[in-house]
């Protein structure tokens, strides 16, 4: 009885959401828009998987997450099926006859932003002369420039698909060529970080694009995510070898080969494939949080949610009580190592703040950064869908994502005025980006000896 209860509710907030993405319309993308995608694709999918299997585990976490027997965690995630479609259908999207401000320049200042912030915390990070990706990183937040870089190469491959959705919608591109250029920045991505996340957004990417087309984006959603399950199933074991002989052909090749060996040897379980594609391991530890928190030893963190993403650039000499980075909190208390940062989707940082009021503090949270975005650029669509995809990303990342990715997004409206409104003309702007353009290309064949 109890089983079916479950099912109904979560099959009628699902079709929900799916009426709610339905009636997305990809020209005015915006903030919540990015919520609903998000929560789609990092709660609704392994939540099925998990109400059908009979439970999820953690393994290197020594985790597990019953959806039946855990039920205060179900029963929120099941309200947060409701919460962002009823927000949604109160706050409007931009009116389809307001005029686009945009400016087409975004585009090209988004892709430096990208190439300059990644190939400055690829080289802070020491991946080019070899060792391990987590000791790399370590070792490189030791320096004070490389967390701020860090924060604009995490909103920059971010923004990089927004851009290119805007391109199309606008009819300044074919949707394919974007799709190209997404697979571009998918795999400098990869190459210079080892991180899968810019193969998500590109899926998400050709969803959008396809939205119209429902026979084309079943077939491209179905080979993506096959080929995006077969690779992620291998890419942990890669990651940890590929530069651990230095940055080269023949070390990633070495890599591969071990990690194809290891994977044909090892058992596939739904957990490991399903964590591997949806990262659905964050579900298991929001189970935790909702386990653990509001006792006397953990206390609920209050309005640090909000506070957080004010002061992520404020250095904790000058504020030594600030709110710490609530993922490398969990990862300090789940798995014992304060250099590992857990994620918890959403609902976990909301609960840790306010309990069973997370509903009211997740809408206003939400809510209050959908209106920032309106702020920056109220009728650019450019600026909106680079909200939309921030959407996406916060479910992934801890409240300090959002505030920099609002940070440096009034940064880029900013700088694309002063230039607009400046004497630097056309063809230099051209000339500029086309030279920059080739930085990514030069730096990685004189990385790969």
């Amino acid at each position: 009885m109890l089983a079916t209860l479950v099912w109904i509710i979560f099959v009628a907030g699902t079709l929900l959401n799916l009426n709610a993405l339905w009636r997305v319309d990809v020209r005015r993308l915006d903030l919540l828009d990015g919520i609903l995608l998000g929560q789609a694709y990092y709660v609704i999918v392994p939540l099925a998987a998990f109400l059908i299997a009979g439970q999820s585990e953690a393994p290197d976490l020594l985790l597990v997450y019953r959806p039946y027997q855990d039920l205060a965690t179900t029963f929120m995630l099941l309200s947060g099926l409701y919460l962002f479609p009823l927000l949604r259908l109160i706050v409007p999207r931009i009116h389809p006859a307001s005029r686009d401000t945009s400016d087409p320049a975004m585009f090209g200042w988004v892709v430096l932003l990208f190439l300059g912030s990644g190939l400055a915390a690829f080289s802070l990070s020491g991946l080019g002369t070899g060792g391990h990706w987590q000791g790399n990183l370590e070792d490189a937040f030791r320096n004070p420039a490389f967390l701020p870089i860090k924060y604009a190469a995490n909103v920059a491959r971010n923004a990089v698909f927004a851009v290119l959705l805007y391109r199309v919608t606008s009819g300044r591109t074919s949707a394919w060529r974007a799709v190209l250029w997404g697979g571009a920045f998918a795999v400098i991505d990869l190459m210079t970080t080892f991180n899968r996340i810019t193969a998500v957004y590109l899926v998400l990417l050709t969803v959008l694009l396809l939205k119209h087309r429902p026979v084309s984006l079943a077939l491209a959603a179905s080979a993506s995510l096959a080929a995006f399950s077969s690779l992620s199933a291998l890419w942990p074991a890669f990651r940890g070898l590929a530069t651990v002989r230095g940055y080269s052909l023949a070390s990633f090749a070495e890599a591969w080969d071990i990690a194809q060996r290891a994977g044909s040897a090892a058992p596939r379980t739904l957990d490991g494939s399903l964590n591997s594609v949806f990262e659905s391991s964050n579900i298991v530890v929001l189970n935790w949080i909702v386990t653990n928190y509001g006792d006397a030893d953990r206390p609920f963190l209050a309005f640090a949610m909000f506070a957080r993403p004010l002061t992520l650039l404020v250095p904790g000499a000058v504020w030594p009580s600030r709110p710490e980075n609530f993922g490398l909190s969990l990862g300090e208390q789940i798995a014992h190592l304060p250099s590992l940062a857990l994620n918890s989707t959403l609902y976990g940082e909301s609960y840790a703040n306010f309990g069973w009021f997370w509903p009211l503090g997740l809408g206003a949270f939400v809510l209050l950064w959908h209106a920032a975005y309106r702020l920056i650029a109220p009728n650019a669509r450019v600026v909106q869908m680079m909200g939309a995809f921030a959407g996406i990303a916060m479910w992934r990342f801890d409240a300090s994502f959002i505030g920099s990715a609002a940070l440096l997004t009034g940064a880029l409206v900013c700088s694309t005025w002063i230039v607009r409104t400046s004497h630097f003309k056309p063809y230099g702007r051209f000339y500029f980006y086309s030279f920059a353009s080739l930085i990514p290309v030069v730096f990685l064949v004189g990385q790969l000896r």
